[in-house]
């Protein structure tokens, strides 16, 4: 309630400018064995004044942390002097940051700190000073493809981009075995092992799931959005209605969950030292409302337009501005409509099954595959639809389907299908909560027995009362639009940061509202606009990852899901 009451008074205001100061302070990476104090007295003040300059920073920040410090050169006329073992290096059109500091073997922070003018963007016809790369590493590397490790990156994505095995990654690189850590570098394969193709930078290759979208701010843009959410301020007259109010209208919690989601992404990127102007604008959940609002913005100046939350108003709004309009939440309607500036943020529904079975269709090696079903006639369609499209694929010769019996599974019906010289995969093509607790109860037992993996095309409510203990054991796998873990450092400092301000934990919409707002601010600083920006590749947020591929004639639509296993540590792990 505190917190709803803190969002009203602050939305009557009804909008926000904010901007980061850029010449007298600036953004910095903490680098390895750094601590706050070490760097306050680098730039001569007091850790206690470094910590006030960013709050919610522990005294011993993780490397790759950015925070804010004194522009060393506020208020000078600095002159960069060339150094005779530094080359210079003209920039070329289409590269990225990301590629000339793997061409030349260092880092993009020692590519920035070098040249400065990077922070307003890597520009074409740009001369950069290249700095000396670590002459140990590459003696070492020379003669290899040459990886360094990301946000997001696993293994097997590693395996799949470059077209290595798992063994082959783990003979070259050892210390694999302890996991992937951000910032490694891996030697990836002999670089006489590359084909042609490999040599072109990665934004020029045709296929999305070969670009990985990297920050590259500009700190000297101005960006102007607008946030149109379902306040319904006009409904809140005094405390007793906003008391009564709460109790009884979801819209509203979802609504201000959502809004506190979207100034926590505003205020980090503040802290980055991105310019952001926001305006928070209540369209009252009314059609009304909308038209006033179109008619009384100037949306030509507006890089992006979050909201309206409802699907519907988001396309009508497209409909009559000529900003990019960013539709936050799935609907089952969206893909019936579309517009040229609608930004689809949330995937299809039928992309799930589509990873699913891409996944399996790409790591089928023999094994023995069993359908399980519940029986009824709404679900027969769907069920032989899949087990075609499974027999389709090249080498899948058997497929043994597997239905309830007046309601019931029988155990030996099971495992009269599974087979002792291979692997079995069971996958459920189910939402029924008693197909899938009998399919899952009779696996549990089998499993001691026989190799098997549970598969299934969502994690739904069916499996709401599953022990996860199961699941692990049965090494399930399933496609899922939103997924967050909780042992990254990125979440673990969101729910820090989110509770430290509201005193909550923060919902899925709150999540949601961070992982939209930031996605699509990011997106605008550095590229020349939000469709530039979308096109830039894939990225990954706290739940939700954004990969987006725009419809001849049509929507932005985002491609993004995640494929998820439990191991049986319990551990969830994100396979693609």
């Amino acid at each position: 309630m505190k917190r709803i009451k803190l969002l009203i008074v602050f939305l009557f205001l009804f909008s926000a400018v904010i901007t980061a100061q850029q010449k007298k302070y600036i953004s910095y990476s903490v680098k390895k064995g750094e601590t706050m104090k070490s760097i306050a007295k680098e730039y001569d003040l007091s850790t206690r004044d470094l910590l006030k300059l960013n709050p919610g920073i522990s005294r011993k920040p993780d490397p790759n942390t950015v925070i804010i410090v004194p522009n060393k050169n506020y208020g000078k006329e600095v002159v960069e002097q060339v150094k005779t073992d530094d080359n210079l290096y003209l920039v070329k059109p289409k590269e990225t940051l990301f590629g000339i500091s793997k061409k030349f073997g260092v880092t993009i922070d020692d590519l920035i700190a070098k040249n400065p003018s990077l922070k307003e963007g890597l520009k074409v016809g740009m001369k950069l000073i290249i700095p000396k790369a670590n002459v140990t590493k590459t003696t070492e590397t020379l003669n290899y493809v040459i990886h360094t490790v990301v946000k997001d990156d696993t293994v097997y994505n590693l395996t799949k981009r470059y077209n290595v095995t798992v063994d082959q990654l783990l003979s070259l690189n050892p210390t694999l075995v302890e996991g992937l850590k951000l910032g490694m570098v891996l030697k990836i394969k002999p670089v006489t092992e590359i084909e042609e193709t490999n040599n072109i930078e990665e934004e020029e290759l045709d296929s999305n799931e070969a670009e990985i979208f990297y920050e590259n701010l500009n700190l000297h843009k101005d960006i102007n959005v607008v946030v149109m959410l379902p306040y319904q301020l006009n409904k809140l007259i005094d405390s007793t209605v906003i008391s009564n109010f709460s109790k009884t209208n979801s819209l509203l919690n979802i609504t201000t969950d959502f809004h506190l989601g979207v100034e926590m992404a505003i205020d980090s990127l503040v802290k980055k030292g991105v310019k952001i102007h926001v305006n928070y604008v209540d369209t009252e959940n009314s059609s009304y409302k909308l038209k006033s609002i179109v008619n009384s913005i100037d949306f030509d100046k507006v890089d992006a337009v979050i909201g309206p939350l409802f699907f519907e108003n988001a396309y009508w709004v497209a409909k009559h501005v000529s900003a990019p309009v960013i539709a936050p939440v799935y609907s089952k309607k969206q893909n019936t409509l579309s517009a040229s500036n609608l930004i689809k943020s949330a995937p299809e529904e039928d992309l799930l099954e589509k990873k699913m079975l891409s996944y399996l269709e790409e790591n089928y090696n023999g094994e023995n595959i069993i359908v399980v079903n519940d029986g009824k006639t709404d679900s027969q369609s769907k069920l032989w639809r899949i087990v075609n499209i499974l027999k389709s694929f090249d080498s899948i010769q058997n497929i043994a389907v597997i239905k309830p019996e007046k309601g019931y599974i029988a155990s030996e019906k099971i495992s009269q299908k599974l087979k002792n010289d291979s692997d079995n995969w069971v996958l459920l093509l189910s939402d029924e909560v008693l197909t899938t607790a009998a399919t899952v109860n009779n696996l549990k037992v089998l499993d001691k027995e026989f190799k098997i993996t549970l598969f299934a095309l969502d994690k739904g409510e069916n499996f709401d009362k599953v022990d996860n203990n199961f699941l692990g054991e049965l090494n399930f796998v399933f496609p899922t639009t939103d997924f967050y873990d909780l042992d990254t450092k990125n979440t673990r400092g969101f729910y820090k940061s989110y509770k430290s301000k509201n005193n909550a934990i923060p919902s899925k919409y709150a999540i949601r509202g961070f992982d939209v707002a930031y996605d699509a601010i990011v997106r605008i600083a550095s590229n020349k606009n939000l469709e530039d920006g979308l096109k830039a590749g894939k990225s990954t947020r706290i739940s939700s990852t954004f990969d987006y591929n725009k419809k001849l004639f049509g929507s932005f639509e985002n491609n993004g899901v995640f494929l998820i296993q439990y191991n049986k540590d319990l551990e969830a792990v994100i396979l693609e």
